[in-house]
This record gives C-alpha cells, structure tokens and sequence, in this order.
C-alpha cells in the first residue's frame, strides 16, 4: 500500500510577506533582514551572512495558489520539495511525498506533474502538488531513466543500454502505456508532446541519432561522438542535440516527418555536457564541459527563432539545463546540501541567481544563511 502524499495547507511563504513582515518589525533584527532580502532580489554585491530568523519562521509548503518555479528531488532524503517563488526571490518547501517512499522523481515545472519509481520500481505519476499517486503499471530496475517531454504530454521510461522502453502518452488525465524497441541499446532519449522519440545508440565508434514518430516510422538522422544532450521543443517535433565531443549544436525541423537539419553556427559550444529548451521553445541553454572553458563554468544562451547565441557565466559546477516556470529560466546545479544556481536566458543579458540550500539537520531553527546576492556581477 503507497503512502498518501502530504495534505496542502493554504498558506504559502515567499517573499512578499516575508519583506511585509519585516516592515512591520522594529530594531536592528528587522534591518538586517530587509537588507539580506533587498540585496537577494536586486542581485547587488556578493557577500555572505548569516543572521537570526524570528521564531516561528519554518519551511514552507507547495500551494496551487502560490507562485513557484518547479521541483527539486533531493536524493539523499528521497524527498520531492517545491521551489517556491520567481526567480531571484524564491526557496526550497517541504516535500510533497513521504521521505524515502521513492527512489526518484522527474517532474514538470510547467505542467505540475511528476513521474516518480517506488523503492520496488514501479513508476507512479502524480499531479503537483497534493494529488494520490496513481501507478502507470510499468516495473523496471530501480534506477530507470525517466524523461518527460516538454509539456508533460507523454514520458519515456527505460534502462540504460537496454532495446526497448515504455513509451507514456496522454498525460496526465488518461495515460496509456506501451512497449517500444529501440534501433539499438540506448544510451540517451527525448520524448515529444506528440509522443515522438529520439533515441541515441552505439553505431560503431559513435552515437546514432534516430527518431521514431508514434506510428512507429523510425530513421536515423545524425551521428555524433558524444551525447552532449538532446531535448524535442515543445508542441512540435523538433529536435535540437549537441556533439559532446565534436561542440556542435543542430536543429531539426519536423524530425519525423520531413527531417531538416541545420548546424547552429556558434564558437560558444564547447564540449557540451547538457541541453534545455524553455518553455515557450524560444530559448535554449547549453552547459559547457566544466574541462573547456579554461577555468569558470560557461553557457550558452540560444534564442531559437534567430539562432543568435549569447554566452552567459556562473560561478557554480553547472551540469543540468532544467527548465522552470518562468520561461527562459533554468536550473543548471543539482545540490542536495547548498544553494541551487538559476540562469535567466531571457534577458538581453542573461543573469545569474540563486535559490538558497535547505538548512542542515544541525543547523539550529533560528538562524539561516543568506547570500546577499541574487546574481554573479
């Protein structure tokens, strides 16, 4: 029997009652605490300091009625916790289900749906942030792969260097679940919102690109040396992927029906070992190899109406390009313990923000570190 996820209450903690309740304080406490979240949401400066919190002042939890950028699954608690707030302003809740019921969780910042494995391997797909559990029917090793397509529409869920998968179409009021085999053992796949599939698998010294439609017509399109990403933009089946070897970066157009592929022409991508597409496809990020950039992290912002690349930096080991809410917006860390790193793509200069780290479990209740900057000068 699944344990029920945790009920909603109806209030949520962001940023606007927590500068409403500052002004409504007196002293220095009160000054200290609305120069930290002033600080946070202009992104001046870049220090650090740690400060008293009032009493009382406790993690927050999801609420449909409060604005939030996505999810974050904490592996070393087994806990799917919401970010809540905008980017610049905002922190990591309570989890949504029981710590340690699942082995992993990937959700849809967009959408409000996860698609979780049990700790026995069955998959589970839920809506965000208090809907029941409702089991898809499919087991597989723990440790699956889950890829959700761009506006959770449809899922792909398989084993790493296996020849099939299950292929997860209408998400999420009615999904329906069947088998699919692949051209080969995959080593990387993306899911479309019409169901469409791209799977990366060994062809000799290299990495075939195919694309599979959902009446089963597949073709191979490309080859790379290296998976360097690949994600389908959302509504259409348009495919972008990288070379992670070769640091190229193509588009194809209508991959599974007339396949057009162009070569985004840019020196910025450099060994890319991640790739996302935000919301609304306009943009997307490519996260450089950390070994290529000669010393800082660096990313790559594309607008995918111009193919104009722009190249954006963060002071932090990036090595995801996971798209949230705001559109343009992505994370690009994965930190269980310390704060989290945002990119804003949709500036003319992208920004750089951050989403501070849960306190530890040693960390006493009334006191918290702030960063007093919500961007890398």
């Amino acid at each position: 029997m699944r344990l029920p996820a945790p009920k909603t209450p109806t209030a949520v903690l962001n940023s606007i009652s927590f500068s409403q309740s500052v002004r409504h304080s007196t002293g220095p406490l009160a000054a200290a605490l609305l120069a930290a979240a002033f600080g946070a949401l202009t992104g001046c400066g870049g220090g650090v300091s740690t400060i008293t919190q009032p009493q009382g002042l406790t993690t927050p939890v999801a609420s449909a009625l409060g604005p939030q950028l996505g999810y974050l699954w904490v592996p070393s608690d087994r806990t799917l916790r919401p970010i809540l707030g905008v980017s610049g302003s905002s922190q990591v809740g309570q989890s949504v289900v029981p710590a340690g019921a699942y082995s992993a969780a990937v959700s849809s910042a967009t959408a409000g749906i996860a698609i979780l494995q049990d700790t026995g391997g069955a998959f589970d797909v839920m809506t965000l942030p208090s809907g029941s559990p409702v089991g898809l029917g499919v087991t597989l090793a723990v440790g699956a792969r889950i890829r959700l397509s761009p506006s959770a529409k449809a899922a792909l869920l398989y084993t790493p260097g296996a020849n099939s998968a299950s292929l997860v179409t209408g998400l999420p009021a009615t999904p329906q679940v069947r088998a699919i085999a692949a051209p080969g053992p995959i080593a990387e796949s993306a899911v479309s919102d019409t169901g469409a599939v791209s799977f990366e698998y060994p062809q000799g010294s290299s990495l075939a690109v195919g694309v599979m439609a959902l009446d089963g017509n597949a073709a191979s399109i490309a080859t790379v040396r290296s998976s360097g990403g690949l994600n389908f933009l959302p509504g259409v089946d348009d495919l972008l992927f990288a070379d992670g070897a070769g640091s190229s970066l193509m588009l194809v157009r209508s991959a599974t029906s007339a396949p057009s592929v162009s070569a985004i022409t840019t020196q910025l991508v450099k060994h890319p070992a991640a790739l996302g597409v935000s919301g609304s496809g306009r943009w997307a990020l490519v996260v450089n190899g950390a070994s290529s950039t000669g010393g800082g992290q660096t990313l790559v912002r594309v607008d995918l109406t111009t193919l104009a690349a722009t190249e954006a930096t963060c002071a932090c080991p990036a090595t995801i390009a996971a798209t949230l809410a705001d559109d343009g917006a992505f994370r690009v860390t994965d930190s269980a313990t310390g704060p989290n790193w945002v990119v804003d793509a949709a500036r003319a200069t992208p920004r750089t923000l951050f989403i501070p780290a849960l306190p530890s479990p040693s960390q006493s209740p009334t006191k918290t570190t702030l960063l007093a900057s919500g961007r890398v000068p």
